[in-house]
């Protein structure tokens, strides 16, 4: 089988195409021109990439050299001291001997040995109360010296008193820490009630027109009573009259607890009278 060559871009093919066709039109210059046009611009191509190629291997960076000038030399100084090595600990010094003395004398003991549940009669009955009189109890017999010097006196009490808490009849402030403070029955809402509706502003006050305020100070008793009620700090013009009247109007608060026990309690509080002024 013959196999032909076919080249469009052939000036006869080209002559043959553009047959009775305006050859003076862009297309057949194009098309004749081709090949040329193709050869130079695969040449710049390939002179670009080699020129590139060369000059990237020409001008590759070359490692900076390191500037030995810039070390700095350093030096210790021989006049700083070491820093201390830690002692060891000393060993502890080994205790003396310890001298035996001469043991004491065995005072006479009386065995007393716990009863146990058995299936069979004990062996030995227990000590009676009149052999246990004037004997230490131990758990064998000793014989020893014997008299009343071997049991211990009973009759000086024991570390834990007589079992009665000492009463306290003295009196306690409010700096001190109580088990239960005093207070009135039903609060402090229900005693700034009581005052407001028992104290009346004195006349003298009220028709020089001051206010004032009194300090006064009482014992709150075991039974809650209110005793002993005096003005600490007087304000003048009726007004410490007043306070201590009502004061001794005063129902029993809830008293003070210390110990398990009421207590008696200093208390302090201030009345204030306050004149009303008209708008």
């Amino acid at each position: 089988m013959l196999i032909t060559k076919f080249d469009l871009y052939n000036a006869e093919w080209l002559d043959l195409v553009f047959d009775h066709r305006n050859k003076n039109y862009g297309a057949y210059e194009l098309r004749q021109s081709y090949g040329r046009t193709m050869a130079k611009s695969m040449g710049i191509a390939f002179a670009v990439v080699a020129l590139l190629s060369a000059a990237a291997i020409i001008f590759k960076a070359k490692p900076k050299p390191i500037d030995n000038s810039r070390i700095i030399e350093v030096k210790l100084d021989p006049s700083i001291p070491k820093p201390p090595v830690e002692a060891k600990p000393k060993q502890p010094d080994a205790p003396a001997p310890i001298e035996h003395q001469k043991p004491a004398a065995p005072v006479e003991t009386k065995g007393f040995t716990t009863p146990h549940l058995v299936t069979t009669e004990p062996p030995t009955d227990p000590p009676t109360i009149d052999q246990l009189k004037n004997v230490a109890i131990g758990p064998v017999d000793v014989a020893g010296k014997s008299g009343t010097d071997n049991v211990a006196k009973t009759d000086e009490g024991t570390p834990g008193g007589t079992g009665t808490a000492k009463v306290d009849d003295g009196v306690h402030t409010l700096g001190e820490v109580l088990e239960v403070m005093p207070e009135p029955v039903g609060g402090a809402a229900a005693w700034a009630k009581f005052l407001q509706k028992n104290l009346r502003f004195p006349a003298v006050a009220q028709e020089q027109g001051v206010s004032g305020k009194v300090l006064l100070s009482f014992i709150i008793e075991k039974d809650g009573t209110l005793s002993n009620i005096k003005v600490d700090r007087p304000a003048g013009y009726g007004f410490d009259e007043e306070a201590l009247r009502v004061l001794k109007l005063a129902k029993a608060w809830k008293p003070g607890v210390q110990n398990g026990q009421n207590v008696r309690v200093r208390y302090s509080i201030p009345i204030s009278f306050q004149l009303a002024t008209e708008e």
